[in-house]
């Protein structure tokens, strides 16, 4: 049995406490009122960090890194994009890197060509939700398994097998987007690094900077090959050069990310 993360130990921690409390509200006199809230408040604290820092695994397994082997997983969000992809594909086809592509529903449906341009380049394909709803980990489970069976279903008529991998959009993760994921069937996608170049005013070198820090045995990176509303081309597009070469000179390999799930 695997250990169970300190992450998630610490909410249930925090339920049981609030639990006691209330019994003993019920049972005998009410709670001091400043601890009460405090410990409300550690609730909400902890509860919250969990939903943006989903490699903890408060809510549930999250696969952010892989096995501590030279190999590296790159992947990019909030595409496909005519504009953008392209240019990632490219560079990746110059390095022999192989990649995995979180796909947005409703640009995969605009543009299936690209979706089978991917997929003929040996990448692999994985779902960012339909719409990249930013308020996704407030949906309900079958909200998010529904959503899951939509994008699939649209990546899936575009050329592409059928995707098991999901990065929720903007990689939140709350329990319902674990009920969801479990219910839908598919893995829950974090990261070990993130590019922070989701805004147009993103400095490219301080991402490739920021990447190649980062890059180690079992390294899982996210990056952009699109912006999530086709405004800005992601800085990674510029860093991404300077990432490959630091890969080759560390003799990492690039990986499909479902070799790890």
């Amino acid at each position: 049995m695997k250990a169970l993360p300190p992450a998630r130990f610490g909410l249930w921690a925090y339920a049981a406490t609030g639990m006691a409390l209330g019994a003993r509200a019920c049972l005998a006199a009410p709670p001091p009122l400043v601890p009460t809230l405090l410990g409300f408040g550690g609730y909400f604290a902890v509860g919250t960090l969990g939903v943006f820092w989903p490699e903890r695994g408060m809510y549930g397994r999250v696969l952010w890194h892989g096995p501590k082997r030279p190999e590296v997983a790159l992947t990019f969000d909030d595409g496909p994009s005519p504009q953008t992809t392209p240019r990632v594909l490219e560079a990746l086809a110059k390095a022999g890197a192989r990649a995995t592509f979180f796909m947005v529903g409703r640009k995969a449906l605009v543009y299936p060509a690209l979706v089978r341009e991917v997929v003929a380049a040996g990448h692999e394909i994985g779902l960012h939700g339909f719409d990249h709803d930013r308020l996704f980990s407030l949906r309900g489970p079958r909200h998010v398994a529904d959503d899951i069976a939509r994008t699939q279903a649209v990546l899936q008529d575009a050329g592409a097998p059928q995707p098991t991998l999901f990065r929720p959009p903007i990689g939140f993760v709350s329990h319902f987007t674990v009920r969801g994921a479990r219910k839908a069937g598919v893995t829950l996608v974090g990261c070990s690094a993130r590019a922070l170049d989701g805004v147009g005013r993103a400095s490219s070198e301080k991402v490739a900077d920021r990447l190649t820090r980062a890059l180690e045995p079992g390294a899982l990176l996210a990056m952009h090959d699109a912006a999530e509303l086709d405004d800005h081309v992601p800085a990674s597009l510029a860093a991404l050069p300077h990432v490959l070469t630091a890969l080759r000179e560390r003799a990492l390999e690039t990986v499909a990310l479902s070799r790890w799930a």
